[in-house]
């Protein structure tokens, strides 16, 4: 099974259940950057409540993910001191961190480096067997249409089961994934956000946020065990990754 997704910055946990249902993670570089999206932010929950985490870059209309330069006012150093001013009383603060520090001071110059980095470096925090890929490093597909690429994507690593979350029933043509071979397997995951022991309780709980939100809370082994649970309860034959 595989699962296809602009490469998120910091991703939520929505994603990282994917890096752990699905034997194959396609990070969608060579689509058209869009603003406000999140690829280059993401939410954590502060003192003052939820707050977005945001990367600058230097952006051009029709400009492609993987085109995406990290503008020169990045501050790393910044961003992490933001994460433990948010985080530092976290349990597991320091453990999370270990994870997310180093791609994040590495010096990545693209956006597409940097997201690649921190998901691959949480993927292994999580133990994901999921192979992850940039779909820019395949040979281009001859269709141009969204089903098409996606199609082609599927093909290209071998899986003939797409997870897909709920977002996509918008647009996404399962009829035409299935003539060309490919079933689709819904995600719901909004409906069944886990809880957990997030900080500043007094604020309540505040879904959506970047796992590193979790991390600090439960530890990564603690996140991967959550999404395990939840991801049984929700499908009981998935396969979690495991080989075929």
């Amino acid at each position: 099974m595989i699962y296809i997704e602009q490469p998120p910055f910091l991703p939520w946990l929505g994603f990282c259940e994917a890096l752990i249902a699905c034997t194959s993670v396609a990070l969608y570089d060579n689509v058209a950057f869009t603003q406000g999206g999140w690829q280059n932010r993401n939410r954590i929950k502060t003192a003052n409540g939820p707050a977005w985490l945001t990367v600058p870059v230097t952006h051009s209309p029709g400009q492609l993910i993987r085109e995406t330069r990290i503008a020169e006012g990045f501050d790393a150093s910044s961003m992490v001191k933001t994460l433990r001013l948010a985080y530092g009383r976290g349990p597991y603060a320091d453990e999370a961190l270990q994870v997310i520090v180093p791609p994040l001071s590495a010096g990545h110059n693209w956006l597409a480096d940097l997201n690649t980095d921190l998901v691959t470096q949480i993927a292994l925090a999580l133990g994901s067997r999921a192979s992850l890929f940039l779909t820019s490093r395949i040979p281009p597909a001859e269709s141009t249409d969204k089903t098409g690429r996606l199609a082609h994507i599927c093909a290209a690593a071998g899986e003939p089961e797409l997870w897909a979350g709920s977002g996509t029933r918008r647009y996404l043509d399962t009829a035409a994934l299935a003539e060309r071979g490919i079933s689709v397997l819904w995600n719901e995951f909004n409906g069944r956000h886990p809880r957990y022991a997030q900080a500043w309780p007094k604020q309540g709980f505040a879904p959506g946020l970047s796992v590193v939100d979790a991390a600090c809370a439960i530890g990564w082994a603690g996140v991967a065990a959550m999404l395990r649970t939840g991801l049984h309860a929700y499908r009981p034959t998935a396969l979690m990754g495991e080989p075929r």
